[in-house]
């Protein structure tokens, strides 16, 4: 095969031309400028205290936990840190066990998370 014959069998086929509907004004009504400054105002006026449900107040909970535990152990490790650096056998394994159990908490609560945040979507698909 030639070079000619080959660039003809994978030659690009002509571009399309679409005709485009006119553009929509750019201006807002006089309308949509209410309602955005409506919106506005209420989204900068302080909102009233509603109760939380008791199922988004336990996960906040739990996410509050898991970061206390961090700051702890963050707590832990800088003061072993300033002592000089010098942990002993058993601040060495008090340490170990608090990070592997923090490590433990935000695993579960990760997968907590997953596993709801995939049963919101199933639900979505089967009313969809």
């Amino acid at each position: 095969m030639t070079v000619e014959a080959i660039a003809a069998t994978t030659a690009a086929p002509p571009p399309r031309v679409t005709d485009l509907a006119p553009a929509m004004p750019q201006a807002p009504g006089l309308g949509t400028q209410v309602q955005f400054e409506g919106a506005m105002h209420q989204a900068a006026a302080p909102q009233a205290s509603h109760d939380v449900p008791p199922a988004v107040k336990n996960m906040l909970d739990t996410l509050d936990k898991v970061d206390g535990e961090a700051k702890g152990i963050a707590d832990y490790a800088r003061t072993a840190e300033q002592s000089g650096g010098k942990l002993t056998p058993g601040e060495i394994v008090q340490l170990t066990m608090r990070c592997q159990e923090f490590a433990f908490h935000a695993q579960l609560s990760s997968s907590i998370a997953n596993r709801s945040s995939d049963g919101i979507q199933q639900l979505f698909r089967q009313q969809g």
